[in-house]
């Protein structure tokens, strides 16, 4: 009686589903500003979520689940307050290009939203029953998750002026992303994803009607150095490997990534 053969398990490359799962993101992103601007906000709701569930416990940091409350807090807090409704008659989250807070409040509703989540996270520590092991590390944990969280907000802004910046963005974000999943070392990738990001981020410029391609390059510079970034310190952690993890590093970028694709947005509209 000979034994059966077991085929050997597919084994994913550590680094693919961080670039998958934020460009998809990007992707998501990138089409609901140009196409279908109600859906920004749901996407950016999706994306804070997982986020929130993830983070926690790709840090493999204590009491994970209150972790995720103050972070999922944190993002929700923020995208909602920014992206509440439109003009009179629009409907909530119907015209993010409009909005109602303008700049200033929106910076407020963030700042708001992360003065919010570090009480809660103070909270979650007091309110912990399992001795509070590793108490400074899981409040910076939980406080660093919460601000990535709340920058996801910034992709709303990105909006205001139209759909237009957000795809840019997208596609340098996901073009950098893309790069660090090839099998070469960081700092190699590091260095191409610059260029990838900035080369993706001219040639949509170029698809669309009032972006210049030049500056765009320039932010898709900034976004591969801020994905390189996120590439390099996140996936050296242990738990970076795991599939049901890992993709909360292709996270983690896309919603730093908001920062200057937002003040890109605004400066130069």
């Amino acid at each position: 009686m000979t034994a059966t053969a077991v085929p050997p398990a597919v084994r994913v490359p550590p680094r693919l589903l961080p670039a998958l799962v934020g460009t998809l993101v990007c992707a998501a992103l990138a089409a609901s500003a140009l196409l279908l601007p109600v859906l920004l906000l749901p996407v950016l709701v999706l994306a804070a979520l997982l986020l929130a569930v993830g983070w926690p416990r790709l840090l493999a940091l204590p009491s994970p689940r209150g972790t995720s409350a103050v972070v999922a807090v944190a993002g929700l807090g923020a995208v909602g307050a920014v992206g509440v409704a439109g003009p009179p008659g629009t409907g909530v989250g119907a015209a993010p290009a409009a909005l109602p807070l303008g700049p200033e409040g929106a910076a407020e509703a963030v700042l708001a939203a992360l003065g919010l989540s570090v009480v809660l996270a103070f909270l979650h520590q007091i309110l912990r029953t399992d001795g509070r092991p590793r108490l400074a590390e899981s409040v910076a944990g939980t406080v660093t998750g919460a601000a990535a969280a709340a920058l996801l907000a910034g992709w709303v802004g990105a909006a205001a002026p139209g759909g237009e910046h957000v795809a840019v963005g997208a596609a340098g974000v996901a073009a950098a992303l893309l790069v660090t999943a090839l099998p070469w070392p960081q700092r190699l990738t590091g260095v191409l994803g610059v260029a990838a990001a900035a080369a993706a981020a001219a040639v949509v410029a170029g698809l669309l009607p009032g972006v210049v391609a030049v500056p765009a390059a320039v932010v898709g510079a900034v976004l591969g150095l801020v994905v390189g970034g996120v590439d390099r310190l996140l996936t050296a952690l242990p738990r970076a490997t795991s599939r049901r993890l890992s993709g909360v590093v292709g996270l983690v970028a896309v919603a730093l990534a908001a920062v200057p694709v937002q003040l890109w947005a605004v400066v130069a509209p």
